[in-house]
C-alpha cells in the first residue's frame, strides 16, 4: 500500500512538471513580432523620470517649497509640509487639497506607483498630541494617502505611506532649502533601464 501512494506520488509529480515544461515550451514559441506588441502595449509615453519631472513642474507652482530629486528609484517631489498641515498638527489644510488634486492628477495620467514619505524636523512632535515624530510623521502620511484614495480616487495598489520622523534630513549635497526637512516626499517609482558601462 505504501509502494502504491508512493508511485501516485511521484506520477503526480511527473505530470506537474510535465505541464510546466509544456507551458514554458508554449510561450518560447509566441512569434517575436506578437512579443513586440504585447512590449508595445504596456509602455508608457512618461517612462522617462525627466518627463515625469516637467509634468509635475508644469502643474505645481509652489516656488521654494517644492525641490526635484532624480534617483535610482525615481522622482522625489519634495514639498514643505507647511503646504500640507499647521506645525506640529496632522489635520490636512484645506488650502493644500487643490495641490494633492494636481498630484492625483499626474498620478493617475501617468499611472505610476507613488510612496508618500512624511519627514519632520527634530522637535516638531513637542507641539502635537504625539510621543515622538515618527508617529506624527506616519500619521501625515497616513492622511494624505487616505485623501488621495478616497476623494481623489487613486487606486490603493499603486500608493502607500511612510513616516520617517527626523531620520531622513533633506540631504544638503542635493540642494539645501530651509526647513526641508519639514516636509512630503512624493516618491514616484520609475526604475529606468540603465545602458551598461563601457
Amino acid at each position: 500500500m505504501r509502494n502504491k501512494i508512493t508511485g501516485i506520488k511521484y506520477f503526480i509529480c511527473f505530470i506537474i512538471l510535465s505541464g510546466f515544461s509544456f507551458f514554458a515550451v508554449s510561450f518560447a514559441n509566441i512569434p517575436e513580432h506578437s512579443q513586440k506588441i504585447a512590449g508595445q502595449l504596456t509602455q508608457n509615453n512618461y517612462s522617462r523620470t525627466s518627463d515625469i519631472e516637467r509634468l509635475f513642474a508644469g502643474s505645481l507652482n509652489l516656488g521654494d517649497c517644492i525641490i526635484y530629486t532624480k534617483v535610482p528609484r525615481g522622482l522625489i517631489v519634495s514639498i514643505c509640509s507647511t503646504i500640507f498641515f499647521e506645525e506640529g498638527q496632522d489635520k490636512l489644510l484645506d488650502s493644500s487639497k487643490p495641490v494633492l488634486s494636481k498630484i492625483a492628477q499626474i498620478l493617475k495620467f501617468i499611472n505610476k506607483e507613488c510612496s508618500v514619505e512624511s519627514n519632520t524636523a527634530y522637535k516638531s512632535w513637542e507641539k502635537s498630541n504625539y510621543k515622538s515624530n515618527w508617529e506624527l510623521s506616519t500619521v501625515r502620511a497616513g492622511k494624505i494617502v487616505d485623501y488621495l484614495i478616497k476623494v481623489e480616487k487613486i487606486s490603493p495598489q499603486k500608493i502607500n505611506a511612510i513616516g520617517f520622523g527626523e531620520f531622513m534630513p533633506f540631504s544638503s549635497n542635493v540642494h539645501y532649502s530651509n526647513n526641508m526637512d519639514r516636509r512630503i516626499d512624493f516618491v514616484i517609482l520609475n526604475y529606468e533601464k540603465q545602458d551598461p558601462l563601457n
